[in-house]
Order: C-alpha cells, then sequence, then structure tokens
C-alpha cells in the first residue's frame, strides 16, 4: 500500500513514516525543500517537493495512493491543501486522515467524541477544520485528536525539562500553574499505531457510530495532573530536588501564552471508540513513568532532532 504523507519531519508525521515503513508501507512524502528530502528518504520515503515538481499534482498524487495522512496541519494552509488533494480521493473509500486536537473539546473529564467541542480561542480553527472536514460527503474523512503528545524525548515535555532551574545545588522543577489539571496524554509511537489502523480499516457502520467519517480521540487512558507530573520528574534529579508552582507570567515565558493557556485546560478521555473499533491498545511507557527516568532517550533508542 502507498500513503501520501505530510509532516514526515516533524514530531508526529516522523513516528507515522516510521511506522509505516516498519509495515512495509509505501511512503510519499511532501517536503518543503532538498533538506527535508534527505531526510525523509534517509527514513524510507519518497520525498516529493511540489515548489520543484510541477510533473504531478497533489490530487494525482492522492489518486496514486492508497489514503493521506495529514500531520502537518496549519491554520494557514489546511485549506488549500484540502482543496488541492481531495479531487484525488473523491467517490473512493481512501481516507484523509487528519490531525486535529483533543485540546479542541475545552475542559473536561471522561471526553469523548461525542464530547462538544468548545475551543479556546488559539485552537478554534483546529475545532473550524474538523467540523467542516466531518461534514464532507465526498470524501472519507478519519480525525485523529490526540492529547498531549509525548516520547522520544521530545515534545512539549521536552519544554519541561529545559525549563528546570539548575541554577542552585538544589534543582526546582516548574509546576505549571498550581498543578491540579490533568493532562491526557499519548506517546508518540501508539499515537503513530493508530494513523495505520484507521489505513488499514474500512469504513464504520454501527449501531454506536453510524457515519462514514469518523473522529478518534488518543489518549492512552492516563490523565496524571500536572503536579503528578513534575514530582515525576524531580525524583529523576535526586532527593535534593523541588517543585514549586509557576505564576501566569512565568508559564507564559516558558512555553508561550497560547499553550500556555492550554496546559492549564483540566482534560481527561479514555479513548474507548479507537480501543472498540479499531483494536487500538496503547502499549508505551507513559508520560510519569519516563519523566520519573529524566525524560532522556532510553537505550538503543535514535536520538530524535
Amino acid at each position: 500500500m502507498s500513503v501520501l504523507l505530510t509532516g514526515a519531519t516533524g514530531f508526529i508525521g516522523r513516528a507515522v513514516l516510521e511506522n509505516l515503513r516498519a509495515a512495509d508501507y509505501e511512503v510519499v512524502a511532501l517536503v518543503d525543500d532538498q533538506d527535508d528530502a534527505a531526510a525523509v528518504k534517509a527514513l524510507g520515503a519518497s520525498p516529493f517537493i511540489a515548489a520543484e515538481d510541477d510533473s504531478r499534482t497533489l490530487a494525482e498524487l492522492a489518486l496514486e495512493s492508497d489514503g493521506v495522512i495529514h500531520t502537518a496541519t496549519s491554520a494557514q494552509d489546511d485549506e488549500e491543501f484540502i482543496e488541492s488533494v481531495f479531487p484525488g480521493l473523491v467517490t473512493s473509500d481512501k481516507p484523509f486522515i487528519y490531525t486535529g486536537s483533543l485540546w479542541a473539546y475545552g475542559p473536561g473529564t471522561d471526553l469523548t467524541e461525542a464530547s462538544p467541542l468548545a475551543p479556546p480561542a488559539s485552537v478554534s480553527w483546529v475545532a473550524a477544520m474538523q467540523t467542516k472536514l466531518m461534514a464532507s460527503d465526498a470524501v472519507r474523512v478519519a480525525i485523529v485528536a490526540p492529547g498531549l503528545v509525548y516520547g522520544h524525548g521530545q515534545g512539549i515535555p521536552r519544554m519541561l525539562v529545559d525549563a528546570v532551574d539548575t541554577g542552585s545545588a538544589a534543582p526546582v522543577v516548574p509546576i505549571v500553574a498550581d498543578g491540579s489539571q490533568h493532562w491526557a496524554s499519548v506517546h508518540v509511537d501508539d499515537l503513530a499505531t493508530l494513523y495505520r489502523l484507521i489505513l488499514e480499516s474500512g469504513s464504520h457502520t454501527n449501531e454506536l457510530y453510524s457515519h462514514n467519517n469518523e473522529v478518534y480521540i488518543a489518549t492512552d487512558g492516563s490523565a496524571p495532573t500536572a503536579a503528578s507530573l513534575s514530582a515525576a520528574l524531580a525524583a529523576s534529579l535526586g532527593p535534593a530536588a523541588t517543585t514549586a508552582p509557576q505564576s501566569p507570567e512565568q508559564t507564559d515565558s516558558v512555553f508561550g501564552n497560547a499553550l500556555a493557556g492550554l496546559l492549564q485546560m483540566d482534560q481527561s478521555s479514555r479513548a474507548d471508540k479507537a480501543r472498540t473499533l479499531l483494536g487500538w491498545r496503547p502499549s508505551a511507557p507513559t508520560l510519569e513513568s519516563l519523566l520519573r527516568s529524566g525524560y532522556l532517550h532510553t537505550a538503543g533508542d535514535e536520538v530524535w532532532t
């Protein structure tokens, strides 16, 4: 099978590419320049630089594929990309898999795909795109809505590690806000497996989910508090390490205003739908366990950049 993939040099996209190649999929990776082309080629993909190759359109690439995975989502470029690629998928059962976000649902405990979208302003564009795609009746759409994505020492947790104050003998690990909020999360490798399972599945029609377009929340079922995650990281730094809540200004300086607001949301979800319909079984170590070991690259794990 062949897949057209965007964002193959990004955190999520790279994991998806490696997962697909391990399953013997052919992957055509849409990239921006020769450096990215070399990077994805080294991982086993066939690069395509649209700006340098006018021999095929994106619609033709989609038509030649068995599905499209879009991880390089962008408020600025999504509309144009979707308009370009959809003609190659019309009237087929080939999926267009879009990367949404659990944050688009706003705060809530036990969030499901049936929960109403209630996005903060910073991710309102994600919610709008999810709504528009779900209304599509010409192309089979699947939306993956991950929680906080972690793994390989990368992602947002890396920012927490890098924010540790090591200026004194006793390291101080920051706690985002007061730390009471829960973070629903998913390891990037488990997330990549979910994308592949969607590719390998057909459209679903059953008493629970009666339409062909689907949304799949992706979390590992755990939802530790921000305070417990900071405590786990502190445990990796020795008995003298402590944790300290951040002021709003400190949180903004570390994560930026938009992301800081998202990280103060209280969210949890079991992601039962992906388990029920696709047999998805997250198996990677939890975020808390990885932070407790320092959130470093484990033995034998290639360093991600």
